[in-house]
């Protein structure tokens, strides 16, 4: 091969692999309520090692955690990376992502995903995160972890689909490749949250939920349970980062609570901070009203939001070590963040 055909053949190798990637830039489009706006602002808008933290977990925490109004109130960047039925297993994979843009000293990880429930692995639990992932080594090193413990532990509900499709996993172009039909200008130019990743789907909804009988009982977790905690606490250790376990308010059976209090237990053991928002002198303490601020039996509404996240940035500025930011210039999209959020909530009930 001569020096200008293989100058041919790396340029047509460069064109093939853009053309595959802005080909899965337009067709991937993974399920679910904002987080694909979240996870594209997090890689192509937000200022790298600007966070203070991160808040990790499921679809709790992107209807609970209203990121303006820590920042207003306090002065705190914190931004949810949470996805709707977040597998607790891909917890650590998810910190490594985060550690690669923003230096963040803090992780703060809800536990509703660690139940026994929840720990079930699905395509679609996992094509939630990993289908918002760029393609990278960790995005991969992610994936072969759930195959394995598919394999292992035998407890996905579409294990033989899963384990037979593994290709459009790491490649998720074949699985979204027959969209042509379905493709919408959001395919084109993705959806941003100007917000921070305020959810904005049922805000402004309100049904009435009966408050759950709560218990300071722990036990029930099993081996493997403990392992998926354990893992991601050996993580903050390693990293030398700080880890905050919350349990946001919502529906749960005695049998989940007394797993989540041994769970707290197990975090405290081992020197990192929990806040078990599902206790009744936290209820009273949050104000949070049941027959107010909540939309469905698991998730709050715009009103609960508010309470969790002035209660969450409150403990967080005054239990741990963070400068107020609000006047930076790197900051300004932060400050534009609260304005929009503010009016986005004053006149969502107003019209109610």
């Amino acid at each position: 091969m001569s020096k200008r055909q293989g100058i041919r053949a790396i340029l047509f190798i460069l064109c093939t692999i853009m053309l595959f990637l802005w080909l899965s830039y337009i067709f991937v489009s993974p399920e679910g309520s904002g987080m694909s706006s979240r996870f594209h602002d997090f890689y192509k808008k937000e200022k790298e090692n600007t966070w203070d933290a991160a808040f990790l977990g499921s679809s709790v925490v992107s209807r609970a955690w209203a990121a303006p109004v820590a920042w207003h109130e306090h002065g705190l960047a914190i931004y949810s990376m949470a996805t709707d039925s977040q597998l607790f297993l891909m917890t650590t994979d998810l910190m490594e992502e985060v550690l690669k843009k923003q230096n963040v000293p803090l992780f703060i990880i809800d536990l509703r995903g660690l139940r026994e429930s929840k720990t079930g692995v699905s395509e679609v639990k996992v094509r939630r995160l990993t289908d918002n992932m760029e393609y990278s080594t960790t995005r991969t090193t992610a994936l072969k972890k759930v195959f394995q413990y598919i394999e292992e532990k035998d407890i996905a509900k579409d294990k033989d689909q899963m384990l037979n499709n593994k290709l459009s996993y790491y490649i998720p172009f074949i699985k979204y490749h027959t969209n042509w039909n379905g493709l919408q200008e959001t395919n084109f130019v993705k959806p941003t949250s100007e917000m921070k990743g305020v959810y904005e789907g049922s805000a402004f909804k309100t049904v009435a939920q009966a408050k759950p009988e709560t218990t300071t009982k722990a036990s029930g977790l099993s081996n493997d349970q403990i392992e998926l905690l354990e893992e991601v606490i050996r993580y903050g250790k390693e990293h030398n980062v700080e880890l905050l376990f919350t349990m946001l308010p919502g529906e749960m059976s005695k049998k989940e609570q007394k797993e989540i209090n041994q769970a707290f237990q197990i975090i405290n053991e081992n020197g990192f901070r929990g806040i078990n928002f599902n206790q009744e002198a936290m209820y009273q303490e949050v104000g949070i009203d049941f027959s107010k601020d909540f939309y469905d039996p698991a998730h709050v509404n715009a009103k609960g939001a508010r309470k969790i996240s002035e209660y969450l940035g409150t403990y967080i500025s005054q239990n741990y070590d963070f400068t107020d930011k609000r006047g930076r210039e790197e900051y300004t999209s932060w400050d534009q963040a609260w304005e929009l959020y503010n009016n986005f909530y004053n006149i969502g009930w107003t019209a109610q």
